[in-house]
């Protein structure tokens, strides 16, 4: 009997340090930071330029970064991203009297 009262009086010592140890460290462990919230995307507009004779389109490649939109080749990364900007994008010619349906 008296090893029994010995036991567990060693036994509810443990289980109190046990206790006081796991709510000391986790005081220590610092809150984790908030995930930033990244934007990207890419895409490509047409581009217009009226000549005297006709109006040339060609496709240029975009870059939306956060929110800020720029044209991809003044871009070399958005937050750790490489954006690699394609070589060939599509062009064409119109008669200068043609109206842009996107308008």
């Amino acid at each position: 009997m008296r090893g029994l009262v010995i036991f567990l009086t060693v036994l509810i010592v443990v289980v109190s340090v046990s206790f006081v140890a796991a709510n000391i460290s986790n005081d220590k462990i610092a809150p984790k930071e908030q995930l930033k919230v990244i934007e990207f995307s890419t895409f490509t507009l047409a581009v217009c330029e009226r000549g005297k004779d006709v109006v040339r389109c060609k496709d240029e490649f975009f870059v939306n970064c956060n929110g800020k939109i720029t044209k991809a080749v003044d871009v070399a990364e958005c937050n750790g991203m490489r954006v690699d900007v394609p070589k060939a994008l599509g062009f064409a010619t119109f008669g200068k009297d043609w109206k842009d349906p996107r308008i």
